[in-house]
């Protein structure tokens, strides 16, 4: 009996030694994870609302739309109709099914996130809502590829969308109240957009990621988000702010065809909220 307790005993400490060690190859540092199975972007699509037609990224928008309801009576049901619209679009473009997901990583700046579990729940996809203010679509990308990189997905989708409208009722004056805007104020991006991760496919491909910490200068100042998110800024070193240029340059190959590795970084600011 004692025998076999050793025995046991060994097994789990050799177990456990072997995950410790396995963990410890795919660490860069304390905050970046290198992923032995880098998952492949398969497909993407977004959505824009009027302002950014007329903005200078309007080109590289899959759809855009007059129409600040999308169809809708109320402006949270047009976010959840743009989360929809750009998951099919994504869905369409990889020839892919709703069940063929394992996973979608989803996420708005609504409470309870409302615009994802409304706008997704007839897909019938297994969902992790996700809430990271601005870094949703990083958060969404970065765990999505970690599932796969674990081998707990062969599919998984990152989601993420904002609408003006629906932000100023959350968090400032509903746009009918006609308040003034201050000089610092900024505009929330009417959007969604959508990315399907495989364990396998031609490129780009996620090979790091990096998780982002929470900057607080006591910032509280609602209608200047820019003074708040300045701080994470100046706290990104050289090498972490390449890689958030690699990201750019990636989507620039993505446009052109090419297959480039790219490392997805997410910062979280909670200045706002106080």
């Amino acid at each position: 009996m004692t025998l076999i307790f050793f025995l046991f005993a060994g097994t789990l400490w050799a177990t456990h030694k072997n995950e410790v060690s396995s963990m410890n190859e795919k660490r860069v540092g304390k905050r970046t994870i290198a992923l032995s199975h880098p998952p492949s972007v398969i497909s993407y699509a977004n959505i824009g609302g009027r302002q950014e037609a007329e903005g200078p990224l309007s080109s590289y928008f899959d759809e855009l739309s007059d129409d600040s309801f999308f169809g809708e009576k109320t402006w949270e049901k047009a976010e959840s109709t743009m989360q929809k619209k750009v998951v099919q679009r994504t869905l369409d473009q990889a020839k892919l099914k709703p069940g063929d997901l394992d996973y979608i990583c989803a996420g708005d700046l609504l409470n309870q996130c409302i615009g994802s579990s409304f706008g997704l729940r007839d897909f019938g996809i297994p969902f992790y809502g996700l809430y990271g203010a601005c870094s949703t679509m990083g958060e969404s990308l970065s765990l999505a590829a970690m599932l796969i990189d674990g081998g707990y997905a062969r599919y998984a989708a990152a989601v993420t969308s904002s609408h003006f409208c629906t932000a100023e009722r959350q968090y400032r004056m509903p746009v009918p109240y006609g308040n003034q805007r201050p000089p610092t104020a900024q505009w929330t991006a009417t959007a969604a957009g959508c990315t399907i991760l495989a364990d396998d496919g031609p490129g780009p491909y996620i090979t790091h990621v990096t998780c982002g910490k929470i900057v607080d200068r006591g910032i509280s100042d609602v209608n200047n988000m820019g003074a708040s998110m300045a701080p994470v800024s100046v706290k990104l070193t050289p090498s972490k702010y390449n890689a958030v240029c690699g990201l750019v340059s990636t989507h620039h190959s993505l446009q052109q065809g090419g297959a480039k590795g790219a490392t997805v970084m997410g910062t979280h600011n909670t200045n706002h909220l106080k």
